[in-house]
């Protein structure tokens, strides 16, 4: 048929439509096939197995196996590979997915770099919050992969410095604020995590700057207690959640 027939034959000539009013099968009948069905599906495997016994048995274990590996591969996509970063805008995400990828399952320095550094310049155009727990944890997890993935510990601590330049320049200019009291609590909170991390690197063999490591560690315990010591006198006002757990005090005084 020519173009021009095409555009003029009637829709209806292309998808006739059902008669509506042709009798059906009663349910009877619909049942008795099915029965049908099944018996010949049954005797079909009962007659391979007594024929083919090994066969019936391996091929029947193989395709168990193959329908839970399909299972448990769409639980793992939705649980890991999509719900690790659901906080997260897809193409950040898509990002930060291959950046965890060069890092953690084909490593290639050059491209965990460049898919983490495209992350969090994406987040950034997007308005994410940068000192929001996501997009801390992208830099932790940055500073965590100069240390252990590719052993540059001063490109750690250049990454975890301006972390925490950061977050105490927020604080200063915002901290004071009755609606920031809760983010206050988390910046802070962070910033003594990154302190000891610092004191840390800095006290690394293969760094090992000891004035740096000194100063980080009594910064983070003095800003720690500080603020312990404040809640003790002032109470905990409204807003501002909880402060670092005794577990966590504990082990920064070590």
């Amino acid at each position: 048929m020519r173009y021009s027939e095409i555009q003029s034959c009637p829709i209806s000539q292309w998808h006739p439509r059902p008669n509506l009013y042709a009798p059906r099968p009663s349910k009877s009948i619909i049942l008795y096939n099915q029965q049908i069905r099944r018996n010949t599906f049954r005797a079909a495997a009962r007659d391979l197995y007594t024929e083919y016994p090994f066969s019936f048995s391996l091929a029947s274990f193989c395709i168990l196996t193959a329908c839970f590996g399909l299972i448990y591969a769409n639980y793992v996509y939705r649980s890991y590979i999509i719900g690790e970063f659901a906080a997260y805008p897809e193409p950040v995400a898509r990002h930060l997915r291959r950046a965890l990828y060069y890092s953690n399952h084909d490593l290639q320095p050059q491209n965990a770099i460049k898919y983490y550094t495209k992350a969090l310049d994406l987040a950034t155009e997007m308005g994410m919050d940068p000192l929001s727990d996501e997009i801390l944890g992208v830099k932790f997890q940055l500073a965590s992969f100069f240390e252990k993935q590719i052993h540059q510990p001063k490109m750690a601590i250049e990454v975890l410095e301006r972390v925490k330049q950061h977050c105490e320049a927020w604080v200063e200019e915002f901290g004071g604020l009755e609606r920031q009291r809760e983010k206050r609590t988390r910046v802070l909170g962070q910033m003594v995590r990154v302190g000891v991390k610092l004191g840390d690197l800095y006290a690394r063999p293969d760094v090992m700057e000891t004035e740096h490591a000194e100063e980080s560690l009594v910064w983070a315990v003095t800003t720690l207690l500080k603020e312990q010591e404040r809640r003790e006198r002032e109470g905990v006002k409204e807003g501002e959640g909880n402060w670092i757990g005794a577990e966590e005090i504990g082990g920064a005084l070590e």
